[in-house]
C-alpha cells in the first residue's frame, strides 16, 4: 500500500519494469494505455493517503480520470489491491473485486475475474502470473510463483510455486511462474537442494 511519496515512486518504477518499459514518455500515453492507467491507479492510491483539502480535490479529479480510462480501456481495477511491479499483459476486460488482495509483481491478463464468492474474496501471493480468461474467486488463498492457466476457475487454495489449469481448477505441474513469466520480470528462482 502506498503511503509515502517514496512509496510511490517505487510503486511507479517497478510498474514501468513489469510493462518492460525503462521510462515513461507523453507518447507512452496513447502507445501503452493500460500503463497510462497504472500511473493513473497509482496516484489515486497516493492521494488516498495524503491528508487535507488539496489532496482531496487533486484526489477527485484523479478518481474522475481514472474511471474514465477504466471504462474506455475495460480495465475494472480498484485502488489498493495490487502491489508494487503490476504487468498488464493487454488491456481489456479486467475485473478485480475491491477487497482482494494481491501480492508484488503479479501479470494479469485480458478477460481475467478476480472476485467475490460466499467465502470471500481472493489473496493472491507475489509474482503470479494469471492468464486470458481465468477466474480466481472466493476466500482463497493463491501462494507465491503460481501460474493461473488459460481459462481456469480457481476457487480452492493453491500452494505456491505450481501450475493450475481447468475448471474447477486444479495442479497438473510443479513449474512455477519463473518459466512463463517475461524476461524483464525479476522473478526469483528457487533454489536448487
Amino acid at each position: 500500500m502506498i503511503k509515502t511519496r517514496a512509496d510511490y515512486e517505487r510503486y511507479l518504477r517497478d510498474d514501468l519494469t513489469a510493462n518492460g518499459l525503462a521510462r515513461w514518455s507523453f507518447q507512452q500515453r496513447f502507445r501503452k494505455p493500460e500503463v497510462h492507467f497504472l500511473r493513473t491507479l497509482r496516484l489515486v492510491e497516493h492521494l488516498l493517503a495524503q491528508p487535507g483539502a488539496v489532496a482531496r480535490a487533486r484526489r477527485s479529479v484523479a478518481r474522475f480520470r481514472l474511471m474514465r480510462l477504466s471504462a474506455r480501456l475495460g480495465l475494472s481495477i480498484p485502488p489498493n489491491v495490487f502491489g508494487p511491479g503490476l504487468g498488464i499483459a493487454h488491456y481489456g476486460s479486467i475485473v478485480v473485486n475491491s477487497k482482494a488482495r494481491v501480492g508484488a509483481w503479479c501479470r494479469i491478463n485480458s478477460a481475467t475475474n478476480i472476485g467475490l464468492g460466499p467465502s470471500g474474496v481472493p489473496t493472491i501471493g507475489d509474482y503470479c502470473y494469471i492468464a486470458p480468461g481465468a477466474v480466481v474467486y472466493g476466500g482463497i488463498t493463491v501462494g507465491d510463483r503460481v501460474v493461473v492457466g488459460a481459462n481456469a476457475v480457481v476457487g480452492r487454495d493453491v500452494p505456491d510455486g505450481v501450475t493450475v489449469a481447468g475448471v474447477p481448477g486444479r495442479v497438473v505441474s510443479q513449474s512455477d511462474s519463473s518459466s512463463i513469466m517475461p524476461d524483464f520480470v525479476p522473478v526469483p528462482r528457487p533454489t536448487e537442494s
